[in-house]
C-alpha cells in the first residue's frame, strides 16, 4: 500500500480509509476502465504499469498516457467526471488498491491539499496525452522507443519491464518489425537487454541520449506538478 505515493499520503492523513481499500492484482491485458463506462472505483497502482489508450475503429490501440506508482486511475471522478474518457488496461503485471470513488470523494471533501494533488495528477495525464500526440507526429521511431522505455522505467521504478515487442509496437502505433529492429540497435549499444519478453534498461543516460525530448519534458512536468519543484503547487508537503 505504501508504494503508491498518493495513496501513502491518503492513508497517513486519513487512517480511517484503510477499511475501505481493496487489493487488486492484475496481469497484462486486464481491463481497468473502459471508455464510456461509469467510474465506480479509483485505482492506486503500487506496482506494474497501466496504459490509457485510444481505441481506433479498426481495433488497434494507441497509448495516450501511462500510470505507475505515483498516480491513480479514475481520479477524475473526485472532480465530477462520471465516466472514463479513454480505456485503460494493465500493460505490465502488478497490483494496487482500489477505493470506491464516492467514498474517496467524501473523505477528501475537506482535504484541499490532497485534492490539489489528485487534480495535479489529472493535469499530468492530460499533458502526457498532448505530448504523445506531438511525439507521434514529429519524432522518429527510435527516439519514441527510447523515450517510452525511460518513461515506463520512471513510472514503475523498475529497470526490468515484462514487455513483448508486439505490445510495445501496439502502444507506439508502429509495426512490430520496426520495434524489433530498433530495439536490436539499442541492445547493440548496451543500452537495453531484451530476451524472452523482458526488457532491461541497462544505461539510462545513454538511453536518454537516444530519446526524443518528450521524456525530459514530461519528467520536468512531473516534478513540478507532483513534487512541488520550481514553484509547482501540486506537491505534497506531507512526508510519505
Amino acid at each position: 500500500m505504501q508504494q503508491n505515493r498518493i495513496l501513502s499520503a491518503l492513508v497517513q492523513r486519513h487512517p480511517e480509509c484503510r477499511e475501505r481499500l481493496r487489493r487488486r492484482d492484475y496481469v497484462h491485458g486486464d481491463m481497468i476502465g473502459k471508455s464510456g463506462d461509469p467510474i465506480v472505483d479509483v485505482l492506486f497502482p503500487s506496482s506494474g504499469l497501466i496504459s490509457i489508450v485510444v481505441n481506433l475503429t479498426g481495433g488497434d490501440l494507441v497509448e495516450a498516457a501511462m500510470v505507475g506508482c505515483d498516480g491513480a486511475v479514475g481520479g477524475g471522478a473526485i472532480f465530477g467526471a462520471a465516466s472514463y474518457i479513454g480505456s485503460s488496461f494493465a500493460q505490465l503485471p502488478g497490483s494496487g488498491w482500489t477505493i470506491r470513488a464516492a467514498d474517496l470523494a467524501s473523505i477528501l471533501e475537506q482535504d484541499e491539499e490532497l485534492r490539489a494533488t489528485l487534480f495535479a495528477y489529472e493535469q499530468f495525464l492530460l499533458a502526457q496525452a498532448q505530448q504523445t500526440a506531438a511525439c507521434n507526429a514529429r519524432h522518429h521511431i527510435p527516439q519514441r522507443l527510447s523515450s517510452w522505455l525511460l518513461r515506463a522505467r520512471d513510472a514503475t521504478r523498475e529497470n526490468e519491464l515484462l514487455l513483448t515487442q508486439e505490445f510495445l509496437a501496439q502502444m507506439l502505433g508502429v509495426q512490430r518489425a520496426s520495434v524489433s529492429m530498433f530495439a536490436g540497435q539499442l541492445q547493440d549499444k548496451d543500452l537495453i537487454r531484451y530476451r524472452r519478453g523482458r526488457v532491461n534498461v541497462m544505461n539510462c543516460d545513454g538511453l536518454a541520449n537516444e530519446a526524443c525530448e518528450c521524456h525530459a519534458v514530461l519528467g520536468d512536468l512531473r516534478r513540478r506538478l507532483l513534487e512541488g519543484e520550481e514553484g509547482g503547487e501540486g506537491g505534497l508537503r506531507t512526508a510519505v
